[in-house]
């Protein structure tokens, strides 16, 4: 359950380039809500977003998970409960790395490490990867050495949500 209350955000605050974001927003999801956030541009759809997944911290009210106080949690931490796909395709994934690279990588925040990031993928790390991959259904079992940034924008999306 994602339990939000009374949350306020206000960016460059006390300045000329003031911009309360959210204000006042309380927002209850039980396990199995499906919920549409719709808004004009600039209304704080991403902002709630980000201030979920710990982005920032908000200025006030607090954010519930499964009935655990996380307002304060960093984002790093709350990466391991807490999956996001980013609209802008190019986020979330990078570019210059291949698609076992950055599965390697996820991978390797996912379990905690903090060592070298490749000698710790083992090779039936690397045929999970390509076992999960397969079941997009988008051959990129077969491209893992193809450097991420020759993907299309859907699959670069695919490969960050297979990535959380």
């Amino acid at each position: 359950m994602l339990n939000i209350e009374h949350i306020f955000k206000t960016f460059n605050a006390g300045t000329v380039n003031e911009k309360k974001a959210i204000e006042d927003l309380s927002l209850k999801l039980r396990d199995g809500d499906f919920a549409t956030i719709v808004g004009s541009n600039g209304a704080g759809k991403s902002t709630l977003f980000n201030a979920i997944a710990g982005s920032f911290f908000t200025d006030s009210g607090f954010i519930e998970l499964d009935d655990e106080d996380i307002t304060f949690v960093p984002e790093h931490v709350r990466s391991k409960v807490i999956g996001r796909l980013f609209q802008d395709p190019l986020m979330g994934t990078a570019p210059h790395m291949t698609i076992e690279e950055n599965l390697s990588v996820a991978f390797l925040r996912a379990s905690g490490g903090t060592h070298n990031l490749f000698s710790h993928v083992s090779k039936k790390n690397k045929d999970y990867f390509r076992e999960q991959l397969a079941l997009l259904d988008m051959g990129l079992e077969d491209r893992m050495k193809q450097p991420v940034g020759l993907l299309s924008g859907g699959q670069r999306q695919a490969l960050a949500f297979a990535s959380r």
